[in-house]
């Protein structure tokens, strides 16, 4: 009787243990961020596996229903099996109502990626980071935008380019500043800044493209990553020391203030679902996308081969 408790001791609970462990791992899986980020609305996007030419994921606000409804009528509605988009919200924390409305909107529409996070803008780098680990996990393309839903996305116009950069290694494609001085004071300091008195080279995070093997680099290496406050600063310090393909492109309007409407624009932040609706109005009949091409700022070619700080004078 002692050899049999002995045996049960040395080899049955351990087993047991093991057996157990395998049951319930799916419901204590951690990532690299802690307790699983994706929480209960992961598997909704187990299907989207199919490789996509881009997967567009759209940061919005759990409130912002007006303008994803906007971009789910402009811009998004121009999407296909080669092109994807969703729009991302962090759900800890909120309101019973507002959780309820925001699953009868994915019920309704099917668009939403909810992630068991907190969703404030003081965070927004965390959520990048987290959206990003969801996407490597339940989605595979050969390239990943991140935009935001004040973000008007010229998708006729995009899907053409987008067949050219699919090839691209370690693609880093937006509009870049190497100019701008590291905040110190303010609710925009980054104390922990201390790399440089401005910041690395980056893409305004109005809207950016990176390669999926840069999704795959940003997602394993999340645990070993400063998230400083501003999420693009964040990207372009992550991406500093690697062997990425930066491309400058003068068709992302994303700077803090528009530089005016360009037919030839792909992307175009800070615009209202009444812009968005305008500009839509006149693509999807085939016009141009301006109903008036209008400089309102310059823009620049980065000069990849000057220090950062004389990078990008304007060319005009």
């Amino acid at each position: 009787m002692r050899f049999r408790i002995n045996l049960l001791r040395r080899y049955g609970i351990p087993l047991l243990a093991f057996i157990l462990g395998l049951s319930l791992r799916p419901f204590f899986m951690d990532t690299p961020l802690g307790p699983d980020i994706t929480g209960q609305y992961s598997q909704h996007h187990m299907r989207e596996k199919d490789p996509l030419d881009l997967l567009i994921f759209v940061v919005s606000a759990p409130g912002n229903s007006e303008r994803r409804e906007a971009i789910r009528t402009t811009w998004l509605s121009h999407q296909h099996n080669d092109i994807r988009g969703y729009f991302v919200i962090g759900t800890l924390g909120l309101s019973p109502d507002l959780m309820s409305s925001l699953d009868a909107e994915n019920q309704e529409y099917d668009d939403l990626v909810l992630l068991n996070i907190f969703d404030s803008y003081s965070l927004l780098t965390n959520k990048v980071v987290s959206m990003i680990i969801h996407a490597e996990n339940y989605f595979s393309a050969s390239l990943f935008m991140k935009c935001d839903d004040d973000t008007f996305v010229n998708t006729m116009q995009l899907e053409k380019e987008v067949k050219k950069m699919v090839k691209e290694n370690r693609l880093y494609w937006g509009y870049f500043d190497g100019r701008a001085p590291v905040q110190k004071q303010g609710k925009w300091a980054e104390k922990r800044y201390v790399l440089c008195d401005r910041y690395i080279p980056y893409a305004l995070g109005g809207g950016y493209v990176i390669g999926w093997d840069l999704v795959n680099y940003i997602a394993q290496s999340a645990p070993l990553l400063i998230q400083y406050k501003n999420e693009d600063v964040s990207m372009g310090t992550w991406l500093a020391s690697v062997n990425v393909n930066r491309i400058h492109d003068q068709r992302f309007d994303t700077e803090w203030k528009s530089r005016g409407c360009m037919n030839s624009h792909l992307v175009k932040q800070n615009q209202s679902p009444e812009q968005m609706k305008d500009l839509w109005s006149r693509l999807s009949v085939g016009d141009p996308l301006c109903s008036k091409e209008v400089i309102l700022r310059p823009s620049y070619s980065y000069q990849w081969e000057l220090p950062p700080s004389q990078c990008c004078k304007t060319d005009r």
